[in-house]
């Protein structure tokens, strides 16, 4: 995406996820959020990159702001991911929290795959979910 060209065929929604491996709740949210996408319509979901929005990077901030919705999922109370979004002047349009949400357990430090079978396949319908659904 040269020369510009970044902002082009922006998929509609702009999902962002929370990706932090020193717990359970956070590797959950970008293993389920990466499954969730397998699942979706790619033309109107896009994932976007949380890390290049915390640091500037000019393109990443252009496209996200191409987007119609911000969709962001976390993996526990510190909302990294929605604070980063925000921080950088972004209105979240919609938002999910596992352990607020889903009632799923945060584990560790250094726990990254003590979840279930169950809390994954709940934390990727949730995702699904918010991600289909029209809002008002």
């Amino acid at each position: 995406m040269e020369n510009g060209n970044h902002t082009k065929n922006v998929p509609e929604n702009a999902l962002f996820c929370c990706f932090g491996c020193m717990s359970s709740v956070g590797t959950l949210t970008g293993v389920a959020m990466l499954e969730a996408y397998k699942r979706l319509d790619h033309d109107k979901n896009g994932l976007f990159c949380t890390s290049a929005i915390a640091i500037g990077v000019p393109k990443h901030k252009a496209t996200t702001e191409k987007a119609k919705n911000i969709i962001v999922i976390d993996g526990c109370y510190n909302r990294c991911a929605k604070r980063i979004l925000e921080n950088n002047g972004f209105k979240v349009d919609r938002y999910l929290n596992l352990f607020k949400n889903l009632k799923i357990e945060k584990r560790g430090p250094f726990k990254p795959f003590e979840y279930t079978q169950e809390e994954f396949e709940s934390a990727v319908n949730a995702i699904i979910k918010i991600c289909i659904e029209e809002v008002n």
